[in-house]
């Protein structure tokens, strides 16, 4: 079994497996101890305040530069007892977050009984009541329904950011990649999100460089970055896999144009996330106590994440004493580089 995981890790990684911010997803076997795939939920741990549960697997949308419905087979969703069971195990270990996995997240229990959906499994999940925060990972917007914004935006419990698996922001570029949703449908399902969760962080897979992506096509996703507020944009300048229809097309850009733009993706994005930070300054937030950094001042500094995915740094004595895993509530004071800064609010 311990090979067996290893190499499921392996094909994670390689095939861009992550919780959508880039976070490598740890499989281990559950429930019973022995692997069963897909019959059994793969669990995985990434630290010790979040965890990940795989509800799905597989992939029924052939996307042209993708081999991962090939690779991994159609879309299998696990039932949702076996998910609560799951779920119910993790917290009981102390887990205070939880992040729900898949392939192809939108399309869980379409191979279920009817009425076992993505909406009614987070239904199931928050009727449980228990201690911990539930965060969505990667999401085709397509998927994005009303139900669920609905759901999201009366929880406090489900966490106020999304990973869009976006990958373009041009209608056209959508279509030649075969991908459900176009400008206009993502650009709605954002607004409808924010209108519900005004305080929603966005994350988002983008691909630049896709076969006969011209500077106008890329000029729609780039607008999108800052239309949107994509405060963490994952960009994947496009690469050929071998048998699939993209690889094929003739109009390949240059490895040179395809960098070119990936780095003004991302450094659109930390505009945005600059100014989305800048924001929060002077806020309260009630994070969760993620680990220490011991700089080379020695001076101990504790890691906290917001309900948003914002990382916060708290400095000082008043910090050391906490402890992995558990709540707080904090002040924000400031922003040091890629994070925020703040204190331990009065009576957290």
């Amino acid at each position: 079994p311990d090979l067996i995981i290893e190499r499921l890790n392996n094909h994670a990684l390689k095939n861009g497996m992550n919780n959508g911010l880039g976070e490598k997803i740890l499989l281990r076997p559950e429930l019973d101890g022995a692997l069963a795939v897909p019959q059994d939920v793969l669990g995985g741990y990434e630290s010790q305040s979040r965890a990940f549960i795989q509800i799905q697997q597989g992939c029924d949308q052939a996307c042209t530069f993708c081999i991962i419905h090939v690779a991994r087979g159609a879309s299998t969703s696990f039932p949702i007892e076996t998910v609560l069971t799951q779920f119910e195990k993790i917290v009981e270990q102390g887990f205070k977050e939880v992040v729900i996995c898949g392939v192809d997240l939108g399309a869980y229990g379409g191979d279920l009984d009817e009425g076992q959906t993505l909406v009614s499994l987070l239904r199931a999940m928050l009727a449980l009541d228990l201690d911990c925060r539930i965060r969505i990972s990667s999401i085709d917007p397509f998927h994005i329904s009303d139900e669920l914004i609905t759901l999201m935006g009366n929880s406090e419990q489900i966490c106020s950011q999304v990973h869009l698996s976006m990958q373009s922001a041009n209608t056209l570029i959508l279509k030649r990649m075969k991908r459900r949703a176009h400008r206009e449908l993502i650009y709605d399902r954002v607004a409808k999100l924010r209108e519900a969760m005004p305080d929603l962080v966005l994350s988002a897979d983008v691909l630049v460089g896709f076969p006969t992506e011209t500077e106008a096509h890329f000029a729609d996703t780039l607008s999108a970055i800052e239309d949107l507020g994509i405060a963490y944009p994952h960009v994947f300048p496009y690469s050929n896999r071998e048998g699939t229809p993209a690889a094929k097309i003739p109009k390949q850009l240059d490895n040179a144009e395809k960098k070119r733009r990936a780095k003004l993706v991302r450094e659109l994005g930390k505009q945005v996330w600059q100014k989305q930070a800048k924001a929060r300054i002077g806020s309260y937030q009630r994070v969760i106590i993620e680990g220490s950094d011991a700089p080379e001042n020695l001076l101990e500094k504790v890691r906290v994440r917001c309900d948003d995915y914002f990382p916060v740094m708290l400095a000082g004595t008043e910090a050391v004493n906490l402890e992995k895993g558990q709540w707080s509530h904090v002040e924000i004071t400031a922003i040091e580089g890629q994070s925020l800064v703040g204190k331990l609010a009065l009576g957290a």
